[in-house]
């Protein structure tokens, strides 16, 4: 188990820094080398992570995939630029996808440590999944701008640095957020017991 969550933990890394090594490996290795180790480093997170019979996995796999086989077969740096937005779009159809299943995309990841979820709390995650999914769409379109229309090194700060902080204080203001709704549902149920949630 160690060597696959190590393997898995690379795998997020690499993907997470993937800007700055565009950046630093372009002169060194060209684009469409790079873009076949994104590729295998996606279709390794895919079978890593198990769980075929997800759909949301493979709208990922399809849009990222295909991005890195077109910038390797072009061997087009500019193509390799739109890797972010195509891991936006693609995390974003994750978690629209799961909107229309019975558990959205947040309610799976909080089961693994909540067993018993209320119907306020789903009430809340779903809600939370179309933020998500807007933060995404949002995400996508600035990525894109930078990709077609700044610098490398613009696109390396934006895409490697700024983005992470953003959805950084963002995930800080949900949490925030997060607390007082506990504390209005609460008082709210204490105020008028007889309220269902």
């Amino acid at each position: 188990m160690r060597p696959q969550l190590l393997l898995f933990a690379v795998i997020a890394v690499a993907t997470a820094g993937y800007p700055f090594i565009v950046y630093s490996g372009l002169t060194a290795f060209g684009p469409a080398a790079l873009s076949l180790v994104l590729f295998g480093l996606l279709l390794a997170r895919v079978i890593l992570r198990g769980d075929y019979h997800q759909p949301e996995q493979y709208a990922q796999l399809l849009l990222v995939g295909a991005l890195c086989l077109l910038a390797a077969w072009r061997d087009s740096e500019m193509i390799l630029r739109y890797y972010p937005v195509a891991m936006s779009l693609g995390f974003a159809s994750f978690f629209a996808i799961s909107l229309r299943a019975s558990e959205t995309l947040i309610e799976r990841f909080a089961s693994v440590f909540v067993k018993d979820i209320q119907p306020h709390q789903r009430q809340y995650m779903r809600g939370l999944t179309k933020v998500w999914v807007g933060l995404l769409l949002i995400n996508a379109t600035v990525a894109a701008y930078t990709a077609c229309c700044l610098s490398l090194a613009h696109w390396t700060l934006y895409n490697g640095a700024i983005a992470y902080i953003v959805f950084g204080l963002f995930t800080m203001a949900e949490l925030v957020n997060r607390h007082f709704y506990k504390k209005r549902y609460y008082r709210r149920q204490h105020n008028h017991p007889s309220d269902s949630a």
